[in-house]
C-alpha cells in the first residue's frame, strides 16, 4: 500500500495546526505594521557576532575552519568602518563548534581563537550535541574534559559586557538534556533582570526553544522555552537545525525574542514541518552581527559569509523588547506582508553535465519575501519523469536563479512546470517551458 498520499495529507494538517499555534501565540501584536529601521543616530555601545554549528574537523584544508577564521576578519573590517563605535566586543558560539568532540577538533578551535580573536574580544561558547558524539560511542574521554581544557572551566557562563548580560547554557549530558541546569538558567536570568530591569538580556544555547523560530519543531528543547517564557527581556540565540536564518520565520517575538542562527557549515530547511530536512545544492554560511545602544535598542544584521555581503531582508531593529506591544517580528505581523512569489522572467534552460544528467535552470521567484521552495514537475507526453519540491537558493544573499538536477533523461522533448511557494505557503503562478534532450 502506498502511504505517501496519507503522509502528505497529514503533513498539510500539521502545517495548519502549527500555523494556528503561531498565530494564537502572537495575538495582540501589530498586524501589517512595518518593523522600524535603525535611525541614522543609532550609536552602539556594544557589538558582537553570533554563530553556531561550525563543526570543525581538525583536518587540514577544513572549509569550516576557513569560514570561522573569516568571521573574525569580516567583523573586524565592519567594526573599523564605523566612526561612532569601533568595538568588537564578543563572539557568541551557540554550540557544535566541533564535529565529534575530539581533542584535535578542540585544538583547532583554540588555535583559531588564539590567532584570529582580537585581544579585547571575549569568546562566549556553549556546548552542542556534537561535542558529545565521541563520548556517546565510548571512544574518548569525557566531553567536558576537552571543553574545559580548550574553551572554559565552566560549560555554563554568565558574563557582563558593557552593561549587557550574556548567559550561555550547555547540555548536562550526552543525551541532549539540560536536567536541573534549567534552574540555574532561571536564577541567572533573574539576577540579570534585577540588575538591568527591562534592558535586553542575551541568552544562548544550542537547540531552538520549542515552537518559536524556523526549525524549532524538529530541532528544539521545550524546557528552555519554559524558562525563557517568563522573561520578555530575553533575546535568545540558538542553532542546531542549520535552518536558513534569512527566512523571515527565523526571528520570532512572543513571550520573549528568539533568533535562529543558521550555521557556518551550511544552511538547510524544511518544506512542510514534518517531512524531514531538505538540503541545498550550493555552499552557504551565515552569522549575525549584533549591536546595541545605551537605551537597549538592538540592530541585528545577517551576513552571508559565502558571498561576503549582508542579507538585505534580514536587517532587524528591536526596540522595547520587554514590551509586547512593540513586538513587530511576530508570526502574524510578518505573515501579513507575505505575497505569492512571481518569477522575474519566463526562461527555463537545460544543459547536460559530465554525468549525462539533465540540469534545468530558472530565475528566482520573489514576492515580499523570496520564494522558499519550488515544486518542479517534468513530463514527456503523458508520463511524469520527475516530480519534487526543492528548497530555493535563498540561503544566498544574491539572486542567481535556481538549478535542479533531473537525472539521466532519454532523448526527446519535455514539458517543465515550476510552482513557487513563499515561506508562509502562498503559491505563485506556474512557470512553464519546454526543454529538449539530445
Amino acid at each position: 500500500m502506498n502511504f505517501e498520499p496519507l503522509f502528505q495529507l497529514f503533513s498539510k494538517f500539521l502545517s495548519v495546526v502549527f500555523s494556528a499555534f503561531f498565530s494564537v501565540s502572537s495575538l495582540g501584536s501589530p498586524i501589517c505594521k512595518e518593523p522600524p529601521e535603525a535611525p541614522d543616530s543609532f550609536t552602539p555601545v556594544i557589538r558582537f557576532a553570533v554563530c553556531s554549528d561550525i563543526h570543525l574537523s581538525g583536518e587540514e584544508e577544513d572549509i569550516n575552519e576557513k569560514r570561522f577564521r573569516e568571521l573574525f576578519s569580516e567583523v573586524s573590517s565592519y567594526s573599523n568602518t564605523h566612526e561612532s563605535y569601533k568595538g568588537f566586543d564578543a563572539v557568541m558560539v551557540c554550540g557544535d563548534m566541533t564535529e565529534w568532540g575530539r581533542e584535535k577538533e578542540y585544538k583547532a578551535f583554540r588555535e583559531i581563537i588564539d590567532e584570529e580573536c582580537p585581544e579585547e574580544t571575549q569568546m562566549l561558547v556553549c556546548m552542542g550535541n556534537h561535542e558529545f558524539i565521541e563520548q556517546r560511542e565510548g571512544e574518548c574521554e569525557d566531553a567536558f574534559v576537552n571543553y574545559k581544557k580548550y574553551v572554559s572551566e565552566s560549560p555554563d557562563t554568565h558574563t557582563v559586557i558593557n552593561g549587557y548580560h550574556f548567559i550561555g547554557l550547555s547540555y548536562a549530558d550526552s543525551d541532549e538534556n539540560y536536567g536541573d541546569k534549567t534552574k540555574w538558567l532561571d536564577a541567572e536570568i533573574r539576577k540579570a533582570v534585577a540588575d538591568t530591569g527591562d534592558k535586553p538580556v542575551f541568552v544562548f544555547q544550542h537547540p531552538h526553544p520549542t515552537m518559536t523560530v524556523y526549525g524549532s519543531i524538529n530541532w528544539s528543547d521545550l524546557s528552555i522555552r519554559t524558562v525563557l517564557s517568563k522573561y520578555p527581556q530575553v533575546v535568545n540565540f540558538s542553532g542546531h537545525s542549520h535552518y536558513n536564518a534569512a527566512d523571515p520565520r527565523s526571528i520570532w517575538q512572543g513571550s520573549f525574542t528568539a533568533l535562529g542562527t543558521g550555521g557556518l557549515t551550511g544552511l538547510i530547511g524544511n518544506n512542510n514541518y514534518v517531512d524531514g530536512d531538505a538540503g541545498t545544492t550550493i555552499e552557504s554560511a551565515s552569522f549575525y552581527i549584533v549591536e546595541a545602544d545605551a537605551e537597549g535598542n538592538i540592530r541585528i544584521q545577517l551576513y552571508d559569509l559565502h558571498n561576503g555581503t549582508f542579507y538585505s531582508e534580514a536587517d532587524y531593529y528591536l526596540t522595547d523588547v520587554a514590551d509586547k506591544k512593540a513586538h513587530y517580528y511576530t508570526w502574524n505581523n510578518l505573515k501579513s506582508f507575505d505575497t505569492a512569489p512571481v518569477f522575474a522572467d519566463d526562461e527555463i534552460t537545460a544543459e547536460i553535465n559530465e554525468n549525462n544528467e539533465t540540469v534545468i535552470s530558472f530565475p528566482d521567484a520573489k514576492g515580499y519575501y523570496d520564494a522558499q521552495s519550488y515544486t518542479v514537475t517534468v513530463t514527456k507526453g503523458l508520463k511524469t519523469v520527475y516530480s519534487n519540491t526543492v528548497l530555493s537558493d535563498y540561503v544566498h544573499a544574491v539572486d542567481d536563479g535556481k538549478s535542479v538536477n533531473l537525472g539521466v533523461l532519454e532523448s526527446g522533448t519535455y514539458k517543465v512546470n515550476v510552482v513557487p511557494m513563499s515561506p508562509y505557503s502562498k503559491t505563485g503562478c506556474t512557470l512553464s517551458g519546454e526543454i529538449t534532450v539530445a
